[in-house]
């Protein structure tokens, strides 16, 4: 993780350097994300509180707010990059700053020491007599009148660097202070890793002494996906014959063709399907970052809420099914044109099949378990038969 972290570092220091505060803003922006993210995940830890049953769901919380306090620690590493460069040119300008008031100092003085000598106080009287006529008095005095400005405004650049000079040790004082803090709290942050890590590992060994226990849960939820995927296979193979497409795909009206268009231009950009809730569950077939012997493949995602979180709709367009697994509590098929969401592990469902809803819509509320206090809600995103990853398809 270090390294990452140095490579993180080093790309910011330097590629980002050039782009000044904007880009101190932009990372600031996101730590500040990243801080209410994690915060997010304690209130979900706090809920599991008085919890009865120990599952995996605790330990999948743990890792994700791991992860996200290594990536505020990558972002508390490059603002202080990005600090240690401001400081540097700081340091630079008042060096540069402090040589030409030193430059000045000397020219300034030299000017005085000439006027002195030259006694140019009485210039007036001396350039009359001295002079074999006018235009030789005018073009004296002309002389003596731009040397006198030059003069004067050598002692405005003086004054000027000078009040810059201090405006820029202010401006260090500042950025040192800033540094300072940085350095503090990313000393924390290294700290609160540690104490979290312990927690799992307690919590592991816990998880690890129920034997079975892990297996079961895990083979528990890959029957469900199966069950899941069965369901929305049969429902978009009817369809098909329904509507008598071949095998070039569903066949829709051109009210559908209109909202599959939208739902396709949206990549990137659909709203969560709960108003708040962090991924504990990716897409995909990996290993389990803790059991590495036990593989896991999800053909949606797992995102953890809090107690009564309500579920919506991420697009309009019209119920297909809605369906209870026993055990499992209610699922929510939803079409949109040819694409189709599916929302696993609902109460209290407030919608049925053939209804219309619109974006955001709610369409029920997702289940606590009484044992494991476990608050998930299953989300799958489908193209027709072909599953995508719903987080691509989601709002960062």
């Amino acid at each position: 993780m270090k390294k990452y972290c140095y490579i993180i570092i080093l790309f910011f220091v330097f590629t980002v350097a050039g782009f000044g505060q904007k880009s101190v803003e932009s990372v600031r922006k996101l730590k500040e994300k990243t801080l209410q993210e994690i915060e997010y995940a304690n209130k979900i830890l706090e809920e599991t509180r008085g919890k009865t049953k120990q599952s995996l769901h605790e330990v999948n919380i743990i890792n994700s707010k791991l992860k996200k306090r290594k990536e505020y620690i990558i972002s508390l590493e490059a603002e202080a990059a990005m600090v240690d460069n401001n400081l540097r040119d700081c340091e630079n300008d008042i060096k540069k700053l402090e040589s030409n008031i030193l430059r000045l100092k000397e020219i300034y003085a030299s000017i005085l020491i000439q006027n002195y000598k030259r006694r140019l106080k009485n210039y007036y009287l001396i350039f009359f007599l001295a002079s074999e006529n006018m235009n030789q008095l005018y073009q004296r005095f002309r002389f003596v009148k731009i040397y006198m400005n030059y003069l004067k405004l050598q002692r405005v650049n003086y004054e000027r660097l000078r009040l810059e000079l201090a405006e820029k040790a202010g401006k260090l004082k500042e950025i040192k202070g800033e540094k300072e803090i940085l350095v503090n709290t990313t000393r924390k942050e290294y700290s609160i890793i540690k104490d979290e890590s312990v927690r799992k590992m307690q919590l592991l060994k816990t998880l690890t002494r129920k034997e079975g226990n892990i297996e079961k849960e895990i083979r528990d939820k890959k029957r469900t996906m199966e069950r899941l995927d069965r369901e929305i296979t049969k429902l978009i193979e009817s369809e098909k014959v329904k509507t008598g497409s071949g095998k070039s795909g569903l066949a829709l009206t051109p009210v559908e063709q209109i909202i599959s268009t939208d739902f396709g231009k949206n990549q990137g950009r659909l709203p969560w399907p709960t108003q708040k809730g962090m991924v504990t569950g990716k897409y995909g077939e990996h290993e389990h970052p803790d059991y590495k012997s036990v593989k896991i493949r999800n053909d949606g995602i797992y995102i953890s809420t809090q107690n009564g979180e309500y579920v919506r709709a991420v697009f309009k367009g019209v119920v297909s099914k809605v369906f209870s697994i026993p055990g499992e509590n209610f699922t929510v098929i939803i079409k949109h044109g040819n694409y189709y969401t599916l929302y696993h592990n609902l109460v209290d469902v407030t919608v049925k099949a053939g209804q219309h809803v619109e974006t955001k819509e709610v369409i029920g509320k997702v289940f606590t378990d009484a044992d494991t206090k476990e608050t998930t809600l299953y989300f799958q995103l489908w193209k027709e038969t072909e599953r995508n990853d719903p987080e691509l398809w989601l709002a960062p």
